[in-house]
């Protein structure tokens, strides 16, 4: 009974120690986890000016582009090479000509219709000139006879110089009439002609500015209508941007007739970079899309740069100053509302507000962080019980 008694003194005693010796070491451990160290990477915040950037998305238009309208019926019976071959056109230069003979042959014959008109007024006017001094010699004979009446002129004598005298004059108004029924005619006439010579210039067609075409549809032997329209001539090198600004963010940005605008073309090899300057906006809101259509005049073209008219692009445009701000990295937000600040060896939540974006990173402002470390290090569930250090 003795030998029971002690032993389950001695397997009491066993467990007391075994638990002191187990919290000693669970308190050991503890002070050894609060001893450990959270290496962070930290930058030091200086506040300063910062212009949030505005994406938009828009296409490349040329600023100069025409329908190729053919002005007369008839069938191209000569085109340029560079309408197969998509070259640039200089200003002038001839893109397709129509068959002009039966063009020719209108301005022959407008031509001899003027003519003959002309020579028309030539014979008029001898006669007219005949008969205006038929009228004064018969005006003189009246006057004559007139003061001679009575003595040596009869009456009658008087009458017949009086009626000579009448039917001169009907002669010379008539013949009057009829010259200017010709010199209306030959006006008409004049017209015919000048729209038989343009209609014959206008069998071909030059380009009214340089440029390249686009949906072209003339070939050789294609027979055409008056107004159809054969494709249309682009100003390549004299690009502009069109794209749309919401409502909301357009009046973030203000006063931006005359900005700057970046333009990027994320697919070229050539070039991805554009400088550009806005020079058009629509005069009223577009009420079901709640914004304005804007433009912006692209930095001058080089012959070899790819980039044509239809091109999707992406449009920067800096905003007003946001002041006392700093840019930072997306990653250090948490939730859009906080950042952690390292003071001493502690992680402490902060405060902030979201701007806007530039230079691919994220505007923030906050209160009294100038000077402040700002903890750039992701930090998922935070364990406070370690020591947190700068790596910097």
């Amino acid at each position: 009974m003795l030998n029971i008694k002690g032993f389950l003194v001695i397997s009491a005693v066993t467990i007391i120690l075994v638990s002191t010796l187990k919290f000693v070491s669970n308190d050991k451990v503890l002070q050894e986890e609060n001893t450990e160290v959270f290496l962070v990477e930290t930058k030091k915040i200086i506040l300063k000016d910062n212009k949030p950037e505005y994406l938009f998305y828009g296409n490349i238009v040329a600023q100069n582009q025409v329908d190729v309208i053919s002005q007369l019926s008839g069938k191209i019976i000569k085109i340029s090479p560079k309408v197969l071959s998509n070259d640039y056109f200089e200003k002038g230069e001839k893109i397709f000509e129509l068959d002009s003979f039966n063009y020719k042959q209108e301005l022959i014959k407008k031509k001899s219709e003027l003519e003959e008109l002309r020579n028309e007024l030539k014979s008029k006017n001898l006669i007219f000139s005949e008969l205006e001094k038929q009228q004064l010699l018969s005006k003189k004979n009246y006057d004559r006879k007139t003061q001679l009446v009575g003595d040596i002129v009869t009456k009658k004598n008087l009458e017949d110089a009086a009626t000579e005298l009448s039917i001169n004059n009907a002669k010379v108004l008539d013949i009057k009439s009829n010259i200017q029924t010709i010199l209306s005619n030959i006006k008409v006439a004049e017209s015919q002609v000048n729209l038989a010579k343009r209609n014959l210039t206008d069998t071909v067609y030059r380009a009214p500015f340089s440029g390249k075409l686009d949906n072209s549809l003339i070939e050789v032997g294609v027979e055409v209508s008056t107004g159809r329209i054969l494709g249309k001539l682009l100003n390549t090198s004299d690009l502009s941007v069109q794209f749309f600004v919401g409502e909301s963010i357009y009046t973030n940005i203000s006063n931006i007739l005359g900005k700057e605008a970046q333009v990027l073309w994320e697919k070229s090899n050539f070039k991805k970079n554009y400088s550009a300057k806005v020079f058009y906006i629509d005069s009223a809101i577009n009420k079901e899309r709640a914004g304005l259509n804007i433009k912006a005049k692209l930095e001058e073209i080089s012959e070899s740069d790819p980039i044509k008219p239809g091109v999707f692009v992406e449009v920067v445009i800096q905003g007003l100053k946001i002041q006392e701000s700093f840019l930072v990295d997306e990653n250090s937000i948490y939730e859009d509302t906080f950042i952690y600040i390292l003071e001493g060896n502690k992680a402490v939540r902060t405060k902030i507000s979201v701007e806007g974006f530039a230079k691919e990173k994220v505007i923030i402002t906050g209160k009294k962080l100038n000077n402040k470390k700002i903890i750039l290090t992701r930090i998922n569930n935070l364990n406070f019980f370690k020591k947190i250090t700068s790596k910097n």
